[in-house]
């Protein structure tokens, strides 16, 4: 276990923006900073950043929380992983409290896949370098195409040997589990290593974790796949990931520019030669996934593909697609029947420059371009053509440029603008209906989830719905609320906190909260000052309960105010300062209370209750006594309460 120490020091260390910036390009909003929600599809940044308190937040999806609660939502981590990630990033040494075999066993099956993979990594690597095999197969073959170390390194490429069973019985020697070797794909269902003979090129999320691999046959076996791929498992999505962004993506908001090829080896190619902003699609048409996540660092997307019908083919299979997303596009086909790695190794750094600068095209003029070329006098080839272009274009939002392309495409298929406009319209009217369709069914869908999710967190917009006799709830959230925002202020001259105060005159009326999760908050807030850690937002935000930081997150970013006619026409007192101010210690004492006068009444008509059913004389005394008490008290917070207007 980490402990509570080591935990602070990576919370008081951590700051939201840094954390963000490795996944978002964000951009200056006031305050504030902004960018695309990387937990949902969106075009329109809604997800903002805080870093005054240190939070983030999404208007569109609703995920929020701090750096910690960031990292876990990113890489779907524990909050442990995500302390030992931050810790490294930050430098921070953490101590830990011994670990029992039970609780290492638990560990592992947590991490498991994770661990195993960058064990695997490690072990790739070494017999690259360390073996005989890997040097004579392996180095020769990367040193025969002009890698250097560093490059090999930099990307922690490996040697998986000829051995049948080598690497997994490494594995299991270590301690590590058969049944995760084979969910990762490492290990083959009949027991065997499932690389063999092959150099392994370890792929990367955004992060750094490895999460899968490629490796290519050394062999000269004509039947057998050059390149194999690990299969899909929990932390690794093919379509969801793309090779070299972990490098690049500084590079790519550097330049305001990504460099999308086939290969592992162009990848490679490129950075060694300087070019830095370049990614690969992993040997698939480029996915819907991977072209947003290319749109959280750029808008500008260059196309490097080989300049053989193949190539010409994938690049064009993936044009749609990445045009949906709003991005604009380039293409340069490596000529002579290249690829960027044979091309870049042919002509150098200069070379590659003059060719980007002189060679790239427009995507949708070069597709429009070569289509017609294709269709050349074929009528029904043509006609196939201009479909194929109209449907393309179409997927282009912004209404001008989208213009623009229809001139230019009319001009090269020597036919009607009008025509062209009529079917595009045609096509968008349709897209229109399909993603109304598609929100209906997600609306539906996320009342779904609400009705089966009742545990979560209830949204302030939800709290408005509900009755005004339900007052006493709405009144306690803002006492939590007082707790989030105000619990590590000093009370007024005195050398406790807000968070004391409040607890010490609440915890008479806890038993009687309409929320029993605002209550058991408030309890186990108590003991956590008796423990003598410190409250504050802070705190609550980076709380392993993903309920009580989205609460928090909820409390200090809530756009809404409540109105002053609460209090006057319902009966309902609440603070209606917005969240970045303080709130005054009149205001405090107010709420508090208030709510106390309100629990008094209920207590109040339920022993009036208990009364009029107790047939014991005697017992029925003690009740009419402690009512007499507790009126007593109610009358004296209301004099209280409007001594404090």
């Amino acid at each position: 276990m980490i402990l509570n120490s080591s935990v602070q020091k990576v919370l008081d260390a951590a700051r939201i923006e840094d954390v963000v910036r490795d996944y978002v390009d964000l951009k200056p909003r006031g305050s504030n900073l902004t960018g695309l929600c990387p937990f949902h599809k969106e075009k329109t940044p809604s997800f903002s950043v805080s870093p005054s308190k240190n939070i983030y937040k999404c208007f569109g999806c609703g995920k929020a929380g701090g750096p910690v609660q960031f990292v876990m939502e990113s890489e779907q981590y524990s909050f442990p992983e995500a302390i030992r990630q931050l810790a490294k990033r930050y430098q921070i040494e953490l101590e830990e409290t011994a670990i029992s075999q039970e609780a290492k066993e638990e560990m592992l099956e947590v991490q498991g896949l994770n661990i195993i993979n960058e064990f695997a990594a490690k072990y790739y690597e070494d017999q690259l370098w360390n073996t005989e095999l890997g040097k004579s197969i392996g180095l020769s073959y990367f040193k025969e195409r002009g890698f250097l170390e560093t490059t090999l390194r930099k990307f922690n490429i490996g040697y998986a040997g000829d051995g049948y069973r080598a690497f997994t019985d490494h594995c299991i020697a270590h301690g590590y589990s058969a049944e995760l070797l084979k969910k990762l794909g490492l290990t083959s269902t009949s027991d065997k290593d499932f690389f063999r003979n092959r150099v392994m090129f370890p792929i990367h999320n955004q992060s750094g974790k490895v999460v899968g691999f490629a490796g290519r046959i050394m062999s000269s076996e004509i039947k057998v796949a050059k390149y194999i791929n690990s299969p899909e498992s929990e932390v690794y999505k093919k379509s969801k990931t793309l090779f070299g962004l972990n490098l690049a993506k500084n590079a790519i908001r550097k330049h305001d520019q990504c460099i999308l090829v086939e290969g592992y080896t162009d990848v490679m190619s490129l950075v060694q030669s300087g070019i830095e902003n370049v990614v690969a699609s992993s040997g698939t048409s480029l996915t819907e996934d991977q072209a947003h996540i290319l749109k959280r660092h750029t808008n500008n997307i260059l196309i490097l593909y080989d300049g053989d019908s193949a190539g010409i083919k994938a690049a064009v299979r993936g044009i749609d697609i990445i045009i949906k997303e709003g991005l604009n596009v380039q293409i340069g086909m490596i000529p002579d029947q290249d690829d960027p790695d044979s091309f870049i190794r042919k002509v150098g750094y200069d070379g590659f420059q003059e060719f980007l600068k002189t060679q790239v095209k427009d995507f949708i003029i070069f597709k429009i371009n070569l289509l017609q070329q294709e269709a050349k006098n074929d009528p029904i080839a043509k006609a196939a053509a201009i479909n194929d272009i109209v449907g393309t274009i179409s997927k282009i939002e912004d209404g001008v440029k989208r213009s623009l392309y229809m001139q230019q495409a009319a001009q090269i298929l020597d036919i009607s603008e009008l025509t062209l406009i009529s079917s595009c319209n045609k096509l968008i009217k349709e897209d229109l209906k399909q993603r109304a369709f598609q929100q209906r069914r997600q609306a539906l869908d996320r009342d779904e989830m609400i009705v089966q999710e009742q545990d979560q967190v209830i949204s302030f917009k939800d709290e408005l719905k509900l009755s005004f006799s339900s007052g006493d709830e709405i009144q306690e959230r803002e006492i939590v609320k007082i707790l989030v925002l105000e619990g590590g202020n000093m009370w007024r001259d005195t050398p406790f906190t807000v968070a004391h105060f409040l607890i010490e005159n609440i915890g008479d009326v806890l038993d009687y909260f309409d929320n029993s999760f605002y209550a058991l908050l408030i309890n186990e807030t108590h003991q956590k000052l008796n423990e003598g850690i410190t409250i504050n937002l802070e705190y609550f935000i980076n709380h392993p309960t993903k309920q009580v930081s989205l609460l928090a997150i909820e409390l200090s970013s809530s756009p809404y105010v409540y109105s002053e006619n609460w209090a006057a026409k319902h009966g309902i007192f609440l603070t209606t300062n917005a969240t970045d101010q303080n709130f005054s210690a009149n205001e405090i004492e107010k709420l508090i209370k208030h709510l106390k006068y309100r629990k008094f009444d209920k207590v109040i008509k339920r022993l009036d209750q208990q009364i009029k059913d107790t047939v014991d004389l005697g017992e029925q005394m003690e009740i009419i006594k402690a009512r007499e008490d507790l009126k007593k008290t109610k009358n004296m917070l209301y004099s209280e309460v409007w001594a404090l207007e």
